[in-house]
């Protein structure tokens, strides 16, 4: 395509993860315009802005990022924010209330996760080995090219204790995939834990945030792009997209020599043009979701959790995060609830008091809280099923479209490390269709 200056002109649509990611790659050899519908940027990994409360800070959701999310932290690096300012650094750790517990040790890897297994807590030595077992067999499956299928029917394959299932395998696909075992796909399972809890001990650590969402990601990118000269449109809806004869792109009846689409997939359908292939069309109409819900809640006394994550496995919290670990206000914790579609539905007030029976199981003197706010994303991320993959994008990118999202990436589940990872694969597909790479 030919364009009449020397920087290409791309709008990005969408200031969450991806589409800050995509930005921040093509700022240096583009003019940048960033369109994004909201008051703030962030997307779903932003910051509450207004009333808080008075709790140390709310974000849309409690996020729990791991050492292994590179790209998370290479980003990070870009904009200028320090990793160790802003996240809690805790190793592997696996705390069911009443059940089973276990921590990684300091070996290299495997040898971490291994050693930590076998001095685990409240399980027979027979559990443990059967778990470690079973892990194996899944690292075999992974390096093989055997077709994919739902973690549930692994799990019955193997027989797999039902403890087992109840107090690791299930916690550990709800909370790394949000979507029910029965739905699951195993492959993108082997791919978390092959290149996360795996990989290397660092890698496996967990990286708690102790600042709201905004001033890790959102605020320093759009200060760093401001510093490229970008233009940052917030509160700008964009309208359908249309081209050119000449192959530029209309974005709210200005034209661009190319577009990034990092909007959520139930926005970006609406912004193809008219003439997309039904298949691309009906891929994104067939789309699954799933929920998050995150319960906040602020005592009038400190709270005392036997860990910084604390799971339960007959519970509906499925994890609470004490906030006093990480260095803010001891009488608050939040709670995180995935596929809380699967889970029940129930109105804010009841999520509020079954997270607080909860709560109180393990501090039965707490009284009702002084607080409470409670955070539903009822399409939080994309079902993660198996074989599933995004259609091929080739008719877009041939009309200079390209697309960013977690729901894309080729490897992972939606996650933060999948929308930041998918920006900056499509800032470097885009670049490249310019010649610039």
């Amino acid at each position: 395509m030919n364009t009449p200056h020397l920087r290409p002109k791309i709008a990005v649509v969408g200031a969450g993860w991806a589409g800050l990611s995509a930005a921040i790659s093509l700022a240096r050899r583009a003019d940048v315009t960033v369109f994004e519908a909201g008051r703030q940027a962030g997307g779903r990994a932003r910051t509450l802005v207004g009333n808080a409360d008075g709790f140390s800070f709310l974000d849309n959701g409690q996020h729990i990022l791991l050492g292994a999310y590179h790209g998370v932290l290479t980003l990070m690096e870009h904009i200028g924010v320090d990793p160790e300012a802003t996240f809690c650094r805790l190793p592997l750790q696996w705390h069911m209330y009443e059940g089973l517990q276990f921590q990684s040790t300091n070996l290299p890897s495997p040898l971490h996760i291994l050693t930590g297994i076998l001095r685990a807590k409240n399980i027979s030595f027979s559990l443990k080995i059967r778990l470690l077992s079973d892990m194996g067999a899944l690292q075999r499956y992974a390096r093989g090219k055997r077709a994919d299928l739902a973690v549930a029917q692994w799990l019955r394959q193997r027989n797999v204790p039902r403890r087992l299932v109840a107090e690791f395998w299930q916690p550990l696909v709800w909370g790394a995939l949000n979507t029910p075992l029965e739905h699951a796909s195993l492959r993108i399972l082997c791919n978390v834990l092959s290149d996360g809890v795996w990989a290397d001990k660092p890698g496996s650590d967990y990286l708690l945030p102790k600042r709201d969402l905004g001033a890790i990601i959102a605020e320093p990118a759009l200060a760093k792009l401001k510093q490229f000269g970008a233009d940052i449109r917030l509160e700008t809806r964009v309208g359908r997209l249309k081209n050119f004869p000449d192959g530029r792109i209309v974005v709210n009846d200005e034209a661009f020599d190319a577009v990034i689409v990092a909007t959520a997939p139930y926005h970006a359908v609406h912004l193809f043009p008219e003439d997309t292939p039904d298949y691309i069309q009906t891929t994104y109409q067939n789309l699954r979701y799933h929920s998050i819900t995150t319960v906040y809640l602020r005592y009038a006394v400190p709270i005392h959790l036997p860990a910084p994550l604390t799971g339960f496995a007959d519970g509906t919290a499925q994890w609470l995060v004490y906030r006093g670990a990480l260095g803010l206000p001891i009488n608050e914790v939040a709670s995180v609830i995935s596929v809380s579609d699967y889970v029940g539905a129930f109105k804010s007030q009841e999520w509020a008091e079954k997270v607080h029976a909860d709560v109180k199981r393990i501090c039965p003197y707490l009284d009702e809280p002084e607080a409470v706010r409670v955070i539903t994303e009822k399409r939080a991320t994309t079902a993660c099923t198996p074989d599933s993959s995004p259609p091929d994008f080739a008719w877009l990118h041939q009309r200079r479209i390209y697309l960013a999202g977690d729901y894309l990436h080729p490897h992972y589940p939606a996650t933060l490390e999948a929308a930041v990872q998918s920006g900056l694969m499509a800032a470097e597909r885009c670049l490249a269709d310019f010649g610039l790479i």
